[in-house]
């Protein structure tokens, strides 16, 4: 089935995060990445895999609650992918 992440749109998930570990080397494409660009990275990571049909991730800050506004990382990972999944999964199930 598909995984749907929200992460909140503030500085600090925007930010460039400091590459640090101690036990195990970081990824290359996650050198000098945000949160939310790792995120994306993740959701895609994982639809390509076929570990879920679809991986979204969305990010909307705090003030959305009164307006619903979000942003999309990448067409891949975007609302409107995930949601096509999703009922292409419903369809499937109503057919049988």
């Amino acid at each position: 089935m598909g995984w749907l992440m929200v992460v909140e749109d503030a500085p600090g998930s925007r930010a460039q995060v400091k590459d640090k570990s101690t036990h195990f080397p970081v990824f290359k494409e996650f050198i000098g990445a945000s949160y939310l660009k790792r995120y994306d990275i993740l959701c895609k990571k994982l639809a390509k895999e076929q570990l879920y049909s679809a991986a979204s991730v969305i990010a909307t800050p705090r003030t959305a609650v009164t307006d619903g506004a979000y942003t999309e990382l990448s067409s891949m990972t975007g609302l409107r992918s995930f949601v096509a999944s999703l009922a292409g999964h419903i369809a499937a199930e109503a057919a049988r």
